[in-house]
């Protein structure tokens, strides 16, 4: 019955695949966009992120959240790489925080070298977003879309207003998440990018020493893992970095939804899910490598449909940081 459960999810990922697929190419994104205009643009992003990966095994984290805090403000179109004075990049989410800049900027002058004023900084953070779900999983992702351009504006109070605070109830995910047009299969799934990449302990000391004013830890965390936590969090050290999912910090896996059923989700935004039956039921489902790999892929390239600017719309920026 188990494996059935598997393989008729596994279906509907590719039927809802397909569906991205069409929707998406019927606003201007396809597949091997830049297969005339540059054909190594993949090639020439591909050996950059492989490049920084063996550098520092963190940065795909980095790099796939930098994808999702672009696509959540404004839609898919690199506003979160502009720098003015009160750019995305300044807002609460974001500053200090964002990781991959500079390989997205090695990726940038490398493609205005081999084709200038071609391929859009929007494409290149998906296209990086893409390279660094492959370099760090068993995640394979073929048919990534492009042809994205890019916007021109970059607001920081946008980041306050759109992205999911990591301590959101499921109630407020899912609202944050439906007004993108993403459901309570992609909200749930896409939480599963927790399984890669660090946090500080600012974020959860309110909730290992004193939640809601109790004095007390978060009753809903695991006491085994309150215990450690509290060891790699002391309450005099906001500034330390713990990383999100213990056993394989730097590989993109299923484990996480394993430590978010086992009430070992760091953020309040983690254990969210397990709260409603849905959630439960969503997350016991995504422990299963193959289940969690197809929709991870599926919800990846339906957030990278967000608001996309294409054709005539928006520009192409020659260097990603400047309007």
């Amino acid at each position: 019955m188990a494996n059935a459960r598997v393989k008729a999810f596994a279906i509907l990922c590719i039927v809802a695949l397909c569906l991205q697929m069409a929707d998406a190419q019927g606003r201007g994104l396809r597949v091997n966009f830049y297969q005339r205009s540059c054909p190594r643009a993949e090639q020439i992003i591909r050996g950059v992120v492989d490049s920084a990966f063996a550098r520092d095994p963190t940065i795909p984290a980095g790099l796939i959240r930098m994808f999702f805090h672009d696509c959540f403000v404004r839609g898919c179109d690199a506003s979160v790489l502009l720098d003015n004075a009160d750019s995305e990049k300044l807002g609460a989410p974001n500053a200090n925080s964002l990781r991959g800049f500079e390989v997205l900027d090695e990726a940038k002058a490398a493609l205005e070298a081999a084709c200038p004023r071609t391929v859009s900084c929007a494409d290149v953070i998906a296209y990086a977003a893409r390279d660094a779900m492959e370099v760090a999983g068993s995640v394979k992702v073929p048919n990534w879309l492009a042809g994205r351009r890019d916007g021109s504006t970059s607001i920081s109070a946008e980041t306050l207003t759109e992205l999911p605070a990591p301590f959101s109830n499921f109630t407020t995910l899912q609202r944050a998440f439906e007004r993108k047009g993403l459901n309570q299969a992609d909200l749930v799934i896409l939480s599963g990018a927790h399984t890669v990449g660090f946090a500080r302990c600012g974020i959860i000391l309110q909730r290992l020493y004193n939640f809601k004013g109790t004095g007390q830890a978060d009753p809903a965390i695991d006491p085994s893992y309150v215990q450690t936590l509290k060891n790699l969090c002391p309450i005099n050290a906001p500034g330390k970095q713990i990383n999100m999912e213990m056993m394989t910090p730097n590989r993109i896996d299923a484990n996480y939804f394993n430590d978010v059923q086992a009430g070992r989700g760091l953020f309040e935004s983690d254990n969210a899910l397990r709260t409603t039956p849905i959630g439960r039921s969503l997350v016991s489902v995504y422990r299963v490598p193959q289940v969690f790999n197809a929709a991870f892929v599926a919800s990846m390239r339906k957030m990278g449909n967000i608001g996309v600017l294409t054709g005539s719309s928006g520009k192409i920026r020659t260097q990603c940081n400047i309007a």
